[in-house]
């Protein structure tokens, strides 16, 4: 624990820097002093700077996503291929052409993790800073940055939904701030729910739907939630008000994945194309132009009335 909390200090600084730096941004627009909302939406601005800064890598990682799926029934042929084989240099080559193909398409297998990698750390950093708040405040520890034990006592007593920010499910005083909470663990699990399901059964291609690795990968869709369930109710209330916060820009960036940036034979990459149809033929329309559909009837009267040579 003691190598955990030294190795995330400068970032747990960091993050602190930026809480004081939110508030009194907060403050300058209007927002009173002090204990308050303002130290709770700090915190979810804390969201919107980390979310802003991973954008390149998100970005990246539907690109990597893309690829991934595009090249899943090569994937699957060459895994059918050994599928028999079981010895070790049968088990060689199939790892050497999944590597190939990996390099030929440009595909990453853990593109797709890196922004849940990089935030991993913050996650810790803010559980930590938020955990230290009531022992900074009375001076059982030393202040991190700027973050004193007058600050840290604002931070500690601001409440949101009638929860202070440093309370967990355990230490609420009240029944009403337990159920605050619940209903804050709830929407994470809810907004993650919705998140999984559009992205495995809109953002999947059919011949991947189809096969059995996606029905395993069905099931663990429900198994996430099940964490949240049991870590929500131990973390402090900052921490699930940035994780909300967190899952609702995720749910925001899977809906603009699933209408601008869909999987290939996905549905939600057919819509996307009956969309894109859509806009060409009104595009046709005001142009003068035959339709998509007229232009390719008058090709397919050409091709037939074309005489045999």
């Amino acid at each position: 624990m003691q190598f955990i909390t030294t190795v995330l200090q400068p970032l747990e600084w960091l993050i602190a820097q930026l809480l004081i730096l939110g508030h009194a941004l907060l403050v300058a627009l209007g927002m009173p002093d002090g204990p308050g909302l303002a130290w709770c939406l700090s915190i979810m601005g804390l969201v919107l700077v980390i979310r802003l800064c991973l954008l390149p890598l998100f970005i990246r990682q539907m690109a990597s996503m893309r690829r991934m799926q595009s090249i899943q029934p090569q994937l699957q042929r060459i895994q059918r291929k050994y599928a028999s084989r079981k010895d070790p240099r049968s088990q060689e080559a199939m790892q050497r052409e999944t590597m190939e193909l990996y390099r030929k398409e440009g595909a990453n297998p853990m593109g797709s993790c890196l922004p849940a990698l990089v935030q991993m750390p913050v996650l810790c950093s803010l559980f930590y800073t938020l955990q230290r708040l009531p022992m900074i405040a009375n001076g059982a520890t030393p202040a991190i940055g700027g973050l004193g034990r007058a600050v840290a006592g604002d931070i500690e007593s601001s409440r949101f939904l009638g929860v202070r920010v440093a309370d967990t499910f355990m230490t609420a005083s009240g029944a009403g701030e337990r159920v605050a909470i619940g209903l804050i663990v709830a929407l994470m699990c809810v907004t993650l729910l919705v998140m999984q399901w559009l992205l495995t059964h809109r953002n999947t291609s059919r011949e991947i739907m189809k096969s059995p690795q996606f029905r395993m990968q069905k099931v663990t869709v429900f198994a996430f939630p099940l964490i949240y369930v049991f870590s929500g109710f131990t973390l402090p209330f900052g921490v699930l008000i940035y994780w909300v916060t967190n899952n609702l820009w995720n749910l925001g960036q899977t809906l603009v994945q699933l209408h601008w940036f869909p999987a290939p034979d996905s549905i939600a990459g057919e819509r996307k194309a009956l969309r894109d149809r859509d806009r060409e033929n009104r595009r046709r329309g005001l142009a003068g132009l035959p339709s998509l559909e007229d232009r390719g009837r008058c090709s397919n009267r050409r091709n037939a009335t074309r005489p045999n040579s």
